[in-house]
C-alpha cells in the first residue's frame, strides 16, 4: 500500500495541487539525457503553478511528422514539422492527464547551438515556445517554436498562410508575390486575403459576356477562419456561384483595392487552355456595396423562366429590389412543388384551389449551403387561377403589381410566388392561406361565439388593410365579405383584381363587385374614389356585427 506525502503532493507556494504539482509527479517518466536539459525543462514546469503556456516539455522526436528543412536566416538549422499531440492546454481531473489543443499544428524545429546556453537561446527567441527535442540521427538538440506573428503575438491568420506559401505557385512570380502579400495583411481577416485558386476547383464554366466574363461554380468556397482542431481553412459558400474576369493589368495592391470597389474579389485562378489569368470575383450590390439578397437572387435568373417575358421581367424586377427583407420577394414557383391540390371556390375572375408546397417560403442566405433556407415547409396556399390568363393581360399583371406592392401590410393576404398550370396552361398566384375561408363562412359557423370585443377586433384589421391601400394611393373597388378572409390570427384583405389607382380618370365607368356593397353614386355612373371603399366597409360594419348578410329583409 503506498502513502501519499501530502508534503510533496501539494504545492508550497498555492497551498494545493496546481499544474506544477502534476508536471513534478511526471519527472521520472521522461528524460533528455541531458541534466541540463531536463533542469531546465523542469525549473519551467515548477513554476508554471496558474499558467501552462510558461512550461516547456520534453518531446519526442516521433510525435512530429512530416519534417522538412526550410531556409531561415541564422546559423543553426531550421525544420518545419507538423506536432502530432499538440500543445498542454490544462490539466484534465477526470482522466488524470493534460489535455491538449492544436493536434498536427505546425512548429518550427531550431537547433540549439550549445545545451549550456539554452536558457540564453530561449530568452532571445520571440516565438513561443514549446519545448524541446533531440534528432536521433544528428543528436542536435532543438527547440520546438510556435509559428506565432510577430505583430499580433499569436498564430494569426497570416502565420497560416505563409504556412503554405511552399504549397502552391501560379507560375508567374509577380502574381504569386501579389497574392501572398494580400494574405501577409490578413492578421485578423481571413476573408481580407486572396487566394491562387487551381482551375480545377471550377466548373460549370460558361461564356456569358463578349468581352470574355464567364460565370461558374466554385467547388471549394472562400475561406473564412482558421480551423485549430482540423489544421485547415474553415470555408463558407461551397458550390458557390462567381464570376470570371480576364486579368489584363498588372496587378498591383491599389489594383485589388479599385476591383474591390465594384467586386468581392476573391482570388486568382488561370484557365489552362488559353493560359489567360482570370480573376474570381462576385458582383457587389452597387446600392448596398456588398453581396445582399439581390446579388443571390440574380446569381439565379439564368435557372429558371416562366415562358413568359412580362413576368420573367416582373419578378426579376422585385427580387433585385430586395436588398434586406427577403419575405417581400417573388419567386417563380413550379407546379410540381404542389401536390394535395383541391378545389375551393370561384371568383370573379377565377377559380381558387388549396395545395400544401412541398418547400415553403424563402427565410434567409444560407452561406454554408449557398441556397436559400425556408421555412413552413409543406404548408398550405391557396392558388388562384385566372382564367385565360395563358395570353398575359394587363389586368392580370395588374393584380399581381398592385398585390405586391400592399404585401407587406399584416392585413393584405401574403403573395409568395407565381406559377402555372401545366394543363390549363393558366398563370396562377400563390397567396396566404385562409384557415376558416371567407368573413361570410366564418360569420355563418362562429358568430354566437363572437363577443363584441372580438367583432371590434375583426372590423379594425379590415379598416386598417383599408387605410394602408388608401395610403398606398390605391382603391380596392370590390370590398365584400367574400374578400375579406379569416386566418387563425388575423383577419386580411384580399383580390386585387379590379384595384386601380385612386387618380385613375376612366373613360368609361363599368360597374364591378357585388351589388350590396356598391356605393350608389357608382350605379350612378359616377368615379370610384376612396370614398367607395369606405362605404363597402360601411356594410361590413353591419354584417360584422348583426351577423346578417346586407339588406336581409
Amino acid at each position: 500500500m503506498m502513502i501519499l506525502n501530502y508534503k510533496y503532493d501539494k504545492c508550497e507556494k498555492c497551498n494545493g495541487i496546481c499544474n506544477a504539482i502534476h508536471f513534478q509527479q511526471n519527472f521520472e517518466n521522461w528524460t533528455s539525457g541531458n541534466d541540463v536539459v531536463d533542469n531546465f525543462i523542469q525549473d519551467t514546469q515548477l513554476s508554471a503553478h496558474h499558467s501552462t503556456k510558461e512550461a516547456l516539455e520534453w518531446i519526442s522526436y516521433n510525435s512530429f511528422s512530416n519534417i522538412k528543412s526550410i531556409v531561415i536566416g541564422g546559423f543553426s538549422k531550421v525544420y518545419k514539422a507538423n506536432w502530432i499531440d499538440g500543445y498542454i492546454k490544462h490539466w484534465d481531473y477526470k482522466n488524470q492527464n493534460w489535455v491538449r489543443e492544436g493536434q498536427n499544428i505546425f512548429v518550427y524545429l531550431r537547433s540549439l547551438s550549445d545545451p549550456k546556453n539554452i536558457i540564453l537561446e530561449f530568452k532571445n527567441k520571440i516565438n513561443r515556445p514549446y519545448g524541446i527535442t533531440q534528432d536521433p540521427k544528428t543528436k542536435y538538440y532543438m527547440m520546438v517554436l510556435s509559428d506565432e506573428c510577430k505583430i499580433c503575438n499569436q498564430a494569426c491568420e497570416v502565420i497560416h498562410f505563409q504556412q503554405n506559401f511552399e504549397s502552391w505557385t501560379s507560375g508567374n512570380d509577380d502574381i504569386d508575390k501579389f497574392i501572398q502579400d494580400t494574405q501577409l495583411l490578413a492578421h485578423d481577416d481571413a476573408k481580407k486575403a486572396l487566394e491562387w485558386i487551381p482551375y480545377n476547383r471550377l466548373y460549370n464554366i460558361k461564356h456569358i459576356e463578349k468581352i470574355r466574363m464567364y460565370r461558374a461554380n466554385w467547388i471549394d468556397g472562400y475561406f473564412y477562419k482558421w480551423d485549430n482542431e482540423n489544421q485547415d481553412w474553415s470555408r463558407y459558400g461551397k458550390n458557390m456561384i462567381i464570376t470570371l474576369k480576364v486579368l489584363n493589368n498588372y496587378v498591383t495592391l491599389e489594383f485589388m483595392n479599385k476591383i474591390k470597389t465594384n467586386y468581392e474579389f476573391y482570388g486568382i485562378t488561370q484557365d489552362p487552355q488559353t493560359l489567360n489569368y482570370m480573376m474570381v470575383v462576385i458582383d457587389k450590390c452597387k446600392k448596398c456595396n456588398r453581396i445582399c439578397n439581390s446579388i443571390y437572387f440574380q446569381q439565379n435568373f439564368g435557372n429558371w423562366t416562366s415562358g413568359n417575358n412580362d413576368i420573367d421581367q416582373f419578378i426579376q424586377d422585385i427580387q433585385l429590389s430586395v436588398h434586406y427583407k427577403v419575405t417581400d420577394a417573388l419567386e417563380w414557383i413550379p407546379y410540381n412543388r404542389f401536390y394535395n391540390i383541391e378545389y375551393v371556390a370561384r371568383g370573379g375572375f377565377g377559380k381558387v384551389y388549396r395545395a400544401n408546397w412541398i418547400d415553403g417560403r424563402i427565410d434567409k442566405w444560407d452561406n454554408i449551403n449557398q441556397n436559400w433556407k425556408r421555412h413552413d415547409e409543406n404548408m398550405f396556399v391557396a392558388l388562384k387561377s385566372l382564367c385565360y390568363s395563358k395570353n398575359i393581360t394587363l389586368e392580370f399583371m395588374n393584380e399581381m403589381i398592385f398585390h405586391h406592392k400592399l404585401d407587406p401590410n399584416y392585413r393584405i393576404i401574403n403573395f409568395y410566388g407565381i406559377t402555372q398550370d401545366p394543363e390549363t396552361k393558366n398563370y396562377v398566384m400563390v397567396l396566404e392561406y385562409a384557415d376558416d375561408g371567407s368573413l361570410r363562412k366564418y360569420l355563418d359557423t362562429s358568430y354566437n361565439k363572437l363577443n363584441w370585443q372580438n367583432k371590434i377586433n375583426h372590423l379594425f384589421d379590415i379598416i386598417t388593410g383599408l387605410k394602408f391601400i388608401h395610403e398606398s394611393n390605391l382603391i380596392h373597388r370590390d370590398l365584400h365579405v367574400g374578400n375579406i378572409l379569416k386566418l387563425k390570427f388575423k383577419i386580411a384583405i384580399t383580390d386585387m383584381g379590379l384595384c386601380k389607382p385612386a387618380n385613375c380618370n376612366l373613360q368609361k365607368n363599368n360597374v364591378y363587385g357585388v351589388l350590396p356593397y356598391i356605393a350608389p353614386e357608382i350605379l350612378l355612373g359616377r368615379a370610384y374614389t376612396k370614398a367607395a371603399d369606405i362605404y363597402s366597409f360601411g356594410i361590413m360594419m353591419y354584417e360584422v356585427i348583426s351577423g346578417l348578410p346586407p339588406f336581409h329583409d
